[in-house]
């Protein structure tokens, strides 16, 4: 019997580990040949699947049709790479237990393991609803992140997974700057700015895909005219 596949879930909460999201989709095509896709490729596509999860579609100005299906797409698009999975959104640590429930059956063919990162606000509520989330209590991992670099988080993470960081550094990697444990509300508006960026990532890219398919039309009515 084959070995079954496993997915890493990282459920962090604001602090340190929000580097890992950046840093994942920045070095997906190295974490592939590490034996490890990101389903996420972009932070854009990331959002657009946590916003779908929790349904704050309309929180963020955005329409249900805007990211309908989102996760599913993503998941069996990081099948296709037989390797194990991974995936981090911050928006996931909102999520009820219903809705875990729904990210989770997008990966019945694999092992779930959950990772939480602790950061500024309590994790005790959002640890307990993702414990539901695995079958057994050893495949819930807690990182507790206190006096902790950005860059020792990521190398955490990555020793959790079974890949290591070295050769993926995050010097390059958007968005992936040290947090200012000192002034959480400076860190709590620089989230906030993030998200907001990424939730225009979206709205860019439907705007893009209009005007593509405007612009088919109206070449064939030209062509239909000639």
């Amino acid at each position: 019997m084959a070995k079954k596949l496993k997915a890493w879930i990282h459920v962090g909460m604001p602090g340190a580990g929000d580097v890992i999201e950046p840093a994942l989709a920045h070095h997906h095509e190295a974490l592939v040949e590490l034996g490890v896709a990101s389903v996420a490729r972009t932070p854009a596509e990331s959002f657009r699947a946590g916003v779908e999860m929790t349904r704050s579609h309309k929180a963020w100005g955005l329409k249900r049709a805007d990211v309908e299906g989102q996760w599913t797409r993503l998941v069996r698009r990081a099948q296709r790479t037989r390797a194990d999975l991974v995936f981090s959104q911050a928006l996931l640590a909102s999520a009820t237990t219903e809705q875990v429930a729904l990210l989770v059956d997008a990966l019945a063919d694999h092992q779930v393991h959950v990772v939480v990162t602790t950061g500024n606000d309590d994790e005790a509520a959002t640890v307990g609803r993702w414990s539901a989330a695995v079958r057994k209590p050893e495949r819930l991992h807690v990182v507790e992140t206190d006096g902790m670099e950005p860059a020792d988080v990521w190398k955490a993470f990555g020793r959790l997974v079974g890949f290591g960081t070295t050769s993926l550094r995050l010097d390059a990697v958007p968005n992936a700057t040290p947090v200012v444990q000192s002034l959480p509300d400076a860190r709590r508006e620089l989230e906030r700015l993030a998200r907001r960026n990424a939730s225009l990532e979206v709205r860019l890219e439907e705007l893009d895909r209009k005007r593509r398919k405007l612009k088919k039309k109206l070449g064939k009515q030209l062509d239909d005219v000639a």
